[in-house]
């Protein structure tokens, strides 16, 4: 099919389709090619815009489903519908003729801008006609699907339409929802496989963001990435971004970019009217952006003048850039209690590395042997490397992943076992069994028990949705989660003991503190659970995100947080004991060791990751101990061993930095790909790409 299409592709230009000649190639997306038309009779007939999809048409079915869609987009006319002069078929393939818009499309008007906000009164211009087309189609019961600044073109009269509707759906007709989209504009529930009306407003809602703040929404080259960040992530404040906005233009951008659709704007329309009274509302904050503009400036400065010598150094800083914020949680932080006191000060916290990077030994490296399939992160026990393979290319659907096993000694392959989808956690190892998890969104998910000698399955258990997580066994049980449920199940037999299903997905992994499990979600609840019996105990309203539970003596203190503040919230008496507020997102879990919170949060910039933060946090005080800055986005949850701070970035980099100030040990470039969690033991240090990377630590 795929040399079949390539040689239709070679073959059309100068060929002729229905009444025209294909003159010009205007582009090539992932669902067909763009050709202009010039009418092969008429010449004083104006060009044509002709779109060859890539699918051919083997059935009756779907010969009919073609010319219906087609008769769909002849009643959509609408001044801000590109409209479609002609649908037919060429040896299978099918094509739509369309009007020319000689305006080029919005993609490459913001791309001219280079970064730049578009001016308020221009962008609510585009968004008004872009809306009416849209909301003309939804009156009509039809939805785009595929919104973006690219399917957003100016005519000669320089007016917005709106074209590729023969991506469409028509709601009446069908509720079956294809994976089609672009990552960047695509609503929270679309990552999910469902689809309406409100979905097309979600993704105006990222296109009107991008082009009144010239920075898009969420940005990663991992579509997975992406979708957690449109599932769980809160947007930047606009006016962070554009000194320009009124609060009422941002609020209302923020409304239509709501996670949940009942959230949302009643409809397209609505949500257009108020963007054009936000017009006439007074702007304020200027002096607010106008700090983290010139932060912006002033980086950028900095890199393009420092050498590459240089830039090893340069990536940490250890004085960041601080602004005020309102306390956090349902209550002002009271004064440190005598239980927290004793711990204000750790040792161990600051102790000095107990390893010289430059004694960083290569030893052996192992491939995936597939393109865009890669490593999990890795356990290690009894001199066995232990881990699995996923990929990320939703079209490698035949693709087999394993979890693999390897002598750690040399990297020679000693046995794998075959799973129902990808492996994206570590596995873990007790008593001689080795636990799994896996899935894919079409097959649900599975938790294994194997021989971790030989990889014979013992048990196998299924669940509805994937389990992308490590498992986790406390007291002879294991605890497994997926994005809705969480799972208790006896370790030897795989028996189910409990479960709990939530309506809202979970925030993070479920904690287990003195035999209760805390259970919470995006929504800021959470939930405490029996960990034996899965009895609930307690319910904890609009607490915020709840990334860490610690124990302090006879006190449970849950570290979250709430309204742009990290905060420590007593489980038992509900008091909040200290406060620090926090400049962006925080983009991992957070890793806690000696009595300090490693958290990494996400760049000041949407389309930048300049100035990603790690951060040292005292449990018991909440001071801030050191921050560092990267280039780059830390791309997993960061490592602590041996006073050493493990780091991979989204670049593929690997970073080392000392626990006790934050500063730079040793970096390195890796190659392969994504780059997973770097696993530290007995003097060695695994990374994990494509490949397996096996360093030893003198």
């Amino acid at each position: 099919m795929v040399q079949r299409m390539r040689m239709v592709k070679d073959e059309l230009l100068g060929k002729q389709l229905a009444s025209y000649i294909l003159a010009e190639s205007l582009g090539h997306g992932a669902f067909g090619s763009v050709y202009l038309g010039k009418h092969f009779l008429l010449t004083q007939k104006p060009p044509v815009a002709i779109k060859v999809l890539n699918t051919v048409l083997n059935s009756q079915e779907e010969f009919d489903r073609f010319f219906q869609e087609a008769v769909i987009l002849d009643n959509l006319a609408h001044p801000n519908i590109l409209p479609v002069i002609d649908a037919n078929l060429y040896e299978g393939y099918p094509f739509f003729v369309a009007e020319y818009a000689p305006g080029g499309s919005l993609r490459d008007r913001l791309d001219q801008l280079d970064g730049a906000p578009m001016q308020v009164e221009e962008a609510v211009t585009i968004l008004t006609q872009v809306g009416a087309g849209l909301q003309h189609a939804h009156d009509m019961d039809v939805v785009h699907r595929d919104l973006k600044p690219a399917n957003i073109l100016f005519n000669a009269k320089d007016d917005a339409v709106l074209a590729d509707f023969g991506i469409a759906l028509e709601i009446q007709k069908t509720r079956r929802v294809d994976e089609i989209g672009t990552p960047a504009y695509m609503s929270p529930e679309q990552f999910k496989g469902k689809l309406s009306k409100k979905s097309d407003q979600y993704a105006l809602g990222c296109i009107a963001y991008e082009i009144l703040t010239g920075q898009q929404l969420f940005i990663s080259d991992d579509p997975y990435i992406i979708g957690y960040k449109h599932i769980f992530e809160a947007p930047i404040d606009p006016r962070d971004l554009n000194a320009d906005l009124s609060p009422a233009m941002a609020a209302a951008l923020l409304k239509a970019l709501s996670k949940e659709r009942d959230d949302r704007f009643e409809s397209v329309a609505e949500f257009i009217q108020v963007l054009q009274s936000a017009l006439s509302s007074p702007r304020t904050g200027q002096k607010r952006t106008a700090t983290r503009q010139a932060k912006k400036t002033n980086q950028a400065k900095k890199i393009s003048h420092t050498t590459q010598a240089e830039a090893q150094q340069s990536i940490i800083d250890t004085n960041p850039p601080t602004r005020e914020r309102k306390p956090a949680g349902p209550d002002n932080p009271v004064t440190l209690p005598k239980f927290l006191q004793k711990h204000k000060q750790n040792p161990n916290a600051t102790r000095q590395p107990t390893r010289q990077m430059d004694q960083l030994t290569p030893i052996w490296n192992t491939t995936s042997g597939l393109q865009d399939v890669y490593y999990s992160e890795a356990t290690v026990a009894n001199g066995i490397i232990y881990a699995g393979t996923f990929t990320t290319n939703n079209d490698l659907t035949g693709v087999a992943r394993h979890l693999r096993a390897l002598d750690i000694s040399t990297g020679e392959h000693l046995w794998s076992y075959k799973a129902n989808g990808g492996i994206y956690a570590a596995p873990v190892v007790s008593d001689g069994l080795l636990y799994v998890c896996s899935g894919t969104r079409q097959g649900g998910g599975k938790i294994a028990a194997l021989d971790a000698d030989t990889g014979e399955a013992f048990w196998v258990n299924e669940t509805d949705e994937p389990l992308r997580a490590t498992p986790t066994i406390f007291n002879d049980i294991i605890y497994v989660h997926s994005e809705h449920a969480v799972y208790a199940l006896n370790v030897a037999t795989g028996q189910q003991y409990w479960d709990v299903t939530l309506k809202a997905p979970l925030q993070g992994r479920p904690m287990i503190v003195n035999n209760v499990v805390y259970i919470s979600t995006e929504r800021g609840h959470c939930y405490a659970v029996d960990a034996e019996r899965g009895q609930k105990i307690a319910t904890y309203a609009d607490v915020g995100q709840v990334y860490a539970t610690v124990p302090f003596d006879e006190h449970v203190v849950c570290i979250c947080v709430y309204n742009d503040q990290l905060y420590a919230l007593d489980m038992h008496s509900g008091a909040t004991y200290w406060s620090l507020p926090l400049e962006n997102q925080i983009t991992n879990e957070v890793e806690i060791e000696d009595g300090i919170a490693y958290i990494s949060t996400e760049g000041t910039f949407a389309t930048s990751t300049a100035r990603t933060q790690l951060l040292a946090i005292n449990l018991a005080t909440g001071q801030k101990l050191w921050a560092a800055y990267l280039r780059n986005e830390i791309s997993a949850t960061p490592l602590v061993v041996d006073g050493i701070v493990y780091l991979t970035t989204s670049s593929q980099e690997v970073y080392m930095l000392d626990t006790q100030h934050g500063k730079l040990i040793h970096s390195m470039k890796m190659h392969g790909g994504r780059v997973s969690r770097p696993y530290v033991s007995n003097g060695w240090l695994l990374i994990n790409t494509n490949e397996i990377y096996a360093f030893q630590l003198s």
